[in-house]
Protein backbone atom coordinates (compact mmCIF):
# COMPACT_ATOMS: atom_id res chain seq x y z
CA UNK A 1 0.00 0.00 0.00
CA UNK A 2 2.68 2.37 1.06
CA UNK A 3 4.22 1.37 -2.26
CA UNK A 4 1.44 2.46 -4.59
CA UNK A 5 1.09 5.44 -2.91
CA UNK A 6 4.79 6.65 -3.17
CA UNK A 7 4.09 5.55 -7.31
CA UNK A 8 1.00 7.96 -7.04
CA UNK A 9 2.85 11.07 -5.23
CA UNK A 10 5.90 10.67 -7.95
CA UNK A 11 3.36 10.56 -10.90
CA UNK A 12 1.58 13.47 -9.33
CA UNK A 13 4.66 15.23 -9.40
CA UNK A 14 5.90 14.15 -12.29
CA UNK A 15 2.51 15.81 -14.11
CA UNK A 16 2.98 19.01 -12.60
CA UNK A 17 6.39 19.61 -13.50
CA UNK A 18 5.91 18.50 -17.20
CA UNK A 19 2.68 21.08 -16.94
CA UNK A 20 5.07 23.68 -16.31
CA UNK A 21 6.29 26.12 -19.21
CA UNK A 22 9.91 26.71 -18.78
CA UNK A 23 10.55 30.29 -20.73
CA UNK A 24 10.58 34.16 -20.10
CA UNK A 25 7.06 36.22 -17.84
CA UNK A 26 6.61 38.38 -15.99
CA UNK A 27 6.71 37.99 -12.28
CA UNK A 28 6.17 41.27 -9.87
CA UNK A 29 5.90 43.26 -12.99
CA UNK A 30 9.84 42.03 -14.14
CA UNK A 31 10.98 39.97 -17.15
CA UNK A 32 12.58 36.55 -16.13
CA UNK A 33 13.36 33.61 -17.10
CA UNK A 34 10.99 30.79 -15.32
CA UNK A 35 12.14 27.35 -14.69
CA UNK A 36 11.65 24.22 -12.59
CA UNK A 37 13.17 20.82 -11.10
CA UNK A 38 11.96 18.40 -9.05
CA UNK A 39 14.32 19.33 -6.07
CA UNK A 40 13.66 23.34 -5.73
CA UNK A 41 10.37 23.59 -7.85
CA UNK A 42 10.22 26.63 -9.44
CA UNK A 43 12.92 29.05 -10.25
CA UNK A 44 12.96 32.76 -11.13
CA UNK A 45 15.96 34.56 -12.59
CA UNK A 46 15.31 38.04 -13.20
CA UNK A 47 16.70 39.48 -16.53
CA UNK A 48 20.37 41.58 -15.85
CA UNK A 49 19.74 45.17 -16.96
CA UNK A 50 16.38 44.69 -19.08
CA UNK A 51 14.48 47.34 -20.22
CA UNK A 52 10.77 45.92 -19.50
CA UNK A 53 8.61 47.76 -22.01
CA UNK A 54 11.04 47.26 -25.36
CA UNK A 55 12.06 43.09 -24.31
CA UNK A 56 10.37 40.60 -26.16
CA UNK A 57 10.35 37.06 -26.71
CA UNK A 58 11.84 35.45 -30.01
CA UNK A 59 10.28 32.78 -32.06
CA UNK A 60 12.73 30.76 -30.76
CA UNK A 61 11.79 31.16 -27.22
CA UNK A 62 15.17 30.15 -25.14
CA UNK A 63 16.16 34.34 -26.42
CA UNK A 64 15.11 37.54 -25.75
CA UNK A 65 15.52 40.83 -26.74
CA UNK A 66 15.08 44.67 -25.43
CA UNK A 67 16.50 47.84 -27.26
CA UNK A 68 19.56 47.55 -25.97
CA UNK A 69 20.38 43.76 -24.90
CA UNK A 70 20.52 40.01 -26.24
CA UNK A 71 19.70 37.13 -23.40
CA UNK A 72 19.92 33.14 -23.78
CA UNK A 73 17.33 31.93 -21.29
CA UNK A 74 17.72 34.30 -18.91
CA UNK A 75 21.57 34.99 -19.24
CA UNK A 76 22.89 38.17 -21.17
CA UNK A 77 24.71 37.63 -23.89
CA UNK A 78 27.11 40.04 -23.45
CA UNK A 79 28.15 42.07 -26.85
CA UNK A 80 25.61 41.01 -28.62
CA UNK A 81 23.70 43.70 -31.18
CA UNK A 82 19.82 43.38 -30.87
CA UNK A 83 18.90 44.98 -33.73
CA UNK A 84 21.23 42.90 -35.98
CA UNK A 85 21.27 39.29 -33.96
CA UNK A 86 20.07 36.46 -35.82
CA UNK A 87 19.53 32.69 -34.04
CA UNK A 88 21.13 30.23 -36.38
CA UNK A 89 19.76 26.68 -35.21
CA UNK A 90 18.67 25.47 -31.80
CA UNK A 91 21.90 24.18 -31.14
CA UNK A 92 22.59 27.70 -29.28
CA UNK A 93 24.54 29.55 -32.58
CA UNK A 94 23.16 32.68 -33.15
CA UNK A 95 25.12 35.75 -34.41
CA UNK A 96 25.10 39.38 -35.19
CA UNK A 97 26.87 41.95 -37.65
CA UNK A 98 30.30 41.65 -35.56
CA UNK A 99 29.97 38.52 -33.79
CA UNK A 100 29.02 34.30 -33.48
CA UNK A 101 27.96 33.71 -30.32
CA UNK A 102 27.11 30.13 -29.06
CA UNK A 103 25.12 29.85 -26.00
CA UNK A 104 25.88 33.15 -23.90
CA UNK A 105 29.57 33.49 -24.79
CA UNK A 106 31.41 34.89 -28.22
CA UNK A 107 32.76 32.25 -30.28
CA UNK A 108 36.62 33.81 -30.69
CA UNK A 109 37.73 35.10 -34.16
CA UNK A 110 34.69 33.82 -35.74
CA UNK A 111 33.92 35.87 -39.37
CA UNK A 112 29.71 36.02 -39.10
CA UNK A 113 29.87 36.41 -42.34
CA UNK A 114 31.43 32.71 -43.68
CA UNK A 115 30.65 31.14 -40.32
CA UNK A 116 28.73 28.16 -40.89
CA UNK A 117 27.56 25.58 -38.22
CA UNK A 118 28.79 22.27 -39.00
CA UNK A 119 27.86 19.28 -36.73
CA UNK A 120 28.01 20.01 -33.15
CA UNK A 121 30.43 20.47 -31.16
CA UNK A 122 32.48 22.20 -34.25
CA UNK A 123 31.64 24.88 -36.99
CA UNK A 124 33.71 26.89 -39.22
CA UNK A 125 34.53 29.87 -40.90
CA UNK A 126 36.59 31.02 -44.30
CA UNK A 127 39.76 30.76 -41.66
CA UNK A 128 38.90 28.66 -38.74
CA UNK A 129 37.19 25.51 -37.76
CA UNK A 130 36.18 26.17 -34.08
CA UNK A 131 35.02 23.68 -31.38
CA UNK A 132 32.43 25.01 -29.12
CA UNK A 133 33.86 28.95 -28.91
CA UNK A 134 37.26 28.04 -29.48
CA UNK A 135 39.49 28.30 -32.96
CA UNK A 136 41.26 25.23 -33.73
CA UNK A 137 45.23 25.29 -34.08
CA UNK A 138 44.92 24.30 -37.92
CA UNK A 139 46.72 25.34 -41.16
CA UNK A 140 44.75 26.57 -44.01
CA UNK A 141 44.33 22.95 -45.94
CA UNK A 142 43.07 21.33 -42.65
CA UNK A 143 40.57 23.79 -42.55
CA UNK A 144 39.07 23.26 -45.65
CA UNK A 145 39.74 19.50 -45.17
CA UNK A 146 37.97 19.31 -41.60
CA UNK A 147 35.16 16.84 -41.59
CA UNK A 148 33.40 15.85 -38.24
CA UNK A 149 33.24 12.03 -37.56
CA UNK A 150 31.73 12.19 -34.13
CA UNK A 151 31.84 8.08 -33.50
CA UNK A 152 30.23 8.68 -30.48
CA UNK A 153 26.90 10.07 -31.34
CA UNK A 154 26.07 10.09 -27.45
CA UNK A 155 28.75 12.05 -25.78
CA UNK A 156 29.72 14.28 -29.18
CA UNK A 157 26.55 16.37 -28.38
CA UNK A 158 27.63 17.40 -24.72
CA UNK A 159 29.32 20.47 -24.09
CA UNK A 160 30.71 22.35 -21.25
CA UNK A 161 30.81 25.98 -20.10
CA UNK A 162 34.17 26.74 -18.00
CA UNK A 163 35.82 29.32 -16.95
CA UNK A 164 38.23 31.14 -19.39
CA UNK A 165 41.03 31.62 -16.72
CA UNK A 166 40.92 27.39 -16.33
CA UNK A 167 40.21 26.55 -19.63
CA UNK A 168 43.81 28.53 -20.59
CA UNK A 169 45.82 27.28 -17.36
CA UNK A 170 45.26 23.38 -19.27
CA UNK A 171 45.74 25.12 -22.54
CA UNK A 172 48.39 28.06 -22.91
CA UNK A 173 48.26 28.50 -26.70
CA UNK A 174 45.03 30.18 -26.46
CA UNK A 175 46.27 32.56 -23.12
CA UNK A 176 45.56 35.31 -26.19
CA UNK A 177 41.76 34.31 -24.81
CA UNK A 178 42.12 36.68 -21.81
CA UNK A 179 42.80 40.11 -23.66
CA UNK A 180 39.06 38.94 -25.29
CA UNK A 181 36.72 40.22 -22.10
CA UNK A 182 34.95 36.70 -21.83
CA UNK A 183 35.15 35.52 -18.34
CA UNK A 184 33.75 31.65 -20.06
CA UNK A 185 34.16 29.55 -23.27
CA UNK A 186 32.16 26.30 -24.85
CA UNK A 187 33.93 23.42 -25.32
CA UNK A 188 32.85 19.85 -26.49
CA UNK A 189 35.62 17.46 -26.04
CA UNK A 190 33.97 14.52 -27.39
CA UNK A 191 33.34 15.64 -30.61
CA UNK A 192 35.95 13.91 -33.19
CA UNK A 193 36.97 14.81 -37.11
CA UNK A 194 39.60 14.51 -39.26
CA UNK A 195 41.27 16.34 -42.08
CA UNK A 196 43.07 14.05 -44.49
CA UNK A 197 45.08 11.74 -42.08
CA UNK A 198 45.00 13.49 -39.30
CA UNK A 199 42.14 13.14 -36.64
CA UNK A 200 41.00 15.21 -33.54
CA UNK A 201 39.04 14.81 -30.53
CA UNK A 202 38.08 18.15 -29.24
CA UNK A 203 40.08 20.61 -29.95
CA UNK A 204 43.11 18.49 -29.85
CA UNK A 205 45.32 16.23 -33.04
CA UNK A 206 45.01 12.79 -32.09
CA UNK A 207 48.63 11.27 -32.02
Amino acid sequence: MIKQLYSIFLAMISLIFSSCTTGYDKVNGQWSWVSYDESVGKRVKYLEGVDQESFEVLSNENYGKDHNRVYYQGRLVKMADPHSFEVLNDRGYARDKDRVFLDCEKIFRADPVSFKVMEFPYAKDKDHVFCGTIPMILDKTDVENFKVTNTDKLMAASKSTIRSSYFIEFNPAYKWIEAEGSSHVVIGDWGTGEAGTKKFKGIRELK
